[in-house]
């Protein structure tokens, strides 16, 4: 798993998977503040019955989560 800043975007970072991008983490939406959401072929990961983001407090934490869906989807 890689992990890396997307130029222009100082609030997103992408995560790639065996050479390619699996998904990316962002920062600092509407209402969450400073917290971080993961997102995998391009759905929020997140609680189904609440239907709510999780939410993480470090980058690194949110591209963990990406990386467990993308390997749990292999």
């Amino acid at each position: 798993m890689g992990v890396g800043w997307l130029d222009g975007q100082p609030d997103v970072y992408l995560v790639t998977g065996e050479g390619h991008q699996v998904g990316w983490v962002e920062c600092g939406l509407t209402g969450i503040g400073d917290r971080w959401v993961a997102v995998y072929e391009g759905y929020f990961i997140g609680d189904i019955n609440t239907q709510e983001a999780m939410l993480h407090d470090t980058p690194e934490q949110a591209a963990f989560t990406v990386h467990i869906a993308y390997l749990q989807n292999l």
